[in-house]
C-alpha cells in the first residue's frame, strides 16, 4: 500500500514537471526568435488573426461569372492585341527549325563516338560457363 501511495503522488508531480518544462521551452522559443521574426512569433501566439465576426459575407444572389464579364468588343480588343504581338505567332517552319537546329548541334559532336567494343557471343558463352559450377547451380554438394 505505501508504494502505491508513493506511486500515486509521484505521478502527478512528474507530470506538472513536465508541462511546466514545455511551457517554459515554447515561451524560450517565442522570446528567442530574431526581430526580423516577430511575424512567426505573432502566428505562434494564435494573435493578429480576425474574428470570426469580422470575416466578410458573400451576397446569396452572386454568381461567379458575374464579377468577371467582358462585353463582346472588349473581349476582341484583347484578341486582336494578342495575335498581333509576334510572340504569339506559331513559327512557319518549326519541324524544319528544329531539324536545323539539330543538325547543327550535331555537327559541333563531329565525328562522333566510337563504335562500342563489346563482348561477342562465344565470349559471352565462355564466362557463362566458367560460373557453371555444377555443385552450386545443380544442388549437388560434395564433402
Amino acid at each position: 500500500m505505501k508504494n502505491t501511495a508513493i506511486l500515486l503522488c509521484g505521478v502527478p508531480l512528474l507530470l506538472a514537471s513536465a508541462c511546466t518544462s514545455s511551457f517554459s521551452k515554447v515561451r524560450g522559443a517565442l522570446n528567442d526568435a530574431p526581430e526580423w521574426y516577430e511575424a512567426r512569433r505573432t502566428e505562434i501566439r494564435g494573435e493578429g488573426y480576425p474574428a470570426i465576426a469580422d470575416i466578410p459575407t458573400v451576397d446569396a444572389d452572386w454568381k461567379p461569372g458575374e464579377g468577371l464579364a467582358a462585353s463582346g468588343a472588349e473581349i476582341a480588343v484583347i484578341q486582336a492585341a494578342f495575335a498581333a504581338d509576334a510572340r504569339a505567332q506559331a513559327p512557319a517552319a518549326g519541324a524544319a527549325e528544329i531539324a536545323a537546329l539539330v543538325a547543327a548541334i550535331q555537327g559541333e559532336f563531329e565525328p562522333g563516338l566510337p563504335p562500342g567494343e563489346f563482348l561477342t557471343q562465344t565470349e559471352i558463352a565462355a564466362i557463362r560457363a566458367s560460373f557453371n559450377v555444377p555443385r552450386v547451380t545443380e544442388g549437388v554438394i560434395s564433402q
